[in-house]
């Protein structure tokens, strides 16, 4: 299966600190499902690769063959993928605008029935919870399946380095002695 990551920020100022927060969240998240599913194709789709113009002209209201080629590669990878996982920090309680307009650029027919990951982050404590809950009605307007499940990170420059590895924290349990262990084994 194909399974597309949009990363939801194209914000290359602070705050927050580190400006690009959100490459950290994509790359753990990236890492895990390569390893989880090793058959699988896993693909970064940054908005930044994309040059998406001034004006804004979805993908769909291109004649046939007309599209700039750029825009016509990633309908054809949204088209084929299996699934999506959306990568964005919360802006104002919503999702990113640099993902709607992203994902707006594209018309429903090509996420139709495909089931898509809510995953949040932020630089203080909520990990982004209030930009999910938005998230699961544009998503399924979009077409997608939503799954219940969601993932939110909270202090997401803590917890993960610059290549989206975890850091040892020190334990809860022992203040004094670092977790090195991932957060999806700690209890």
């Amino acid at each position: 299966m194909n399974i597309l990551v949009f990363l939801g920020s194209t914000r290359q100022s602070q705050p927050p600190k580190p400006p690009r927060l959100g490459s950290r969240v994509a790359a753990a998240l990236v890492a895990h499902f390569r390893e989880s599913y090793p058959d699988d194709e896993i693909e970064l789709i940054d908005p930044l690769d994309y040059d998406l113009g001034d004006v804004f002209k979805p993908h769909f209201a291109y004649a046939s063959g007309r599209a700039p080629e750029p825009l016509d590669a990633l309908a054809d990878r949204i088209r084929e993928a299996g699934a999506y996982v959306m990568v964005s920090p919360e802006y104002n309680h919503s999702l990113s605008p640099a993902l709607a307009h992203l994902l707006n650029h594209f018309g429903s027919s090509l996420y139709a029935y495909k089931p898509s990951l809510i995953v949040t982050y932020s630089a203080g404590q909520w990990g982004g919870v209030r930009a999910a809950v938005g998230m699961r009605t544009f998503l399924s307007e979009l077409g997608c399946l939503p799954v219940s499940a969601m993932v939110h990170v909270p202090h997401a420059a803590e917890v993960l380095d610059d290549e989206g590895r975890y850091r040892a924290r020190l334990s809860r349990r022992n203040p004094d002695r670092l977790d090195s262990a991932p957060l999806r084994e700690r209890s």
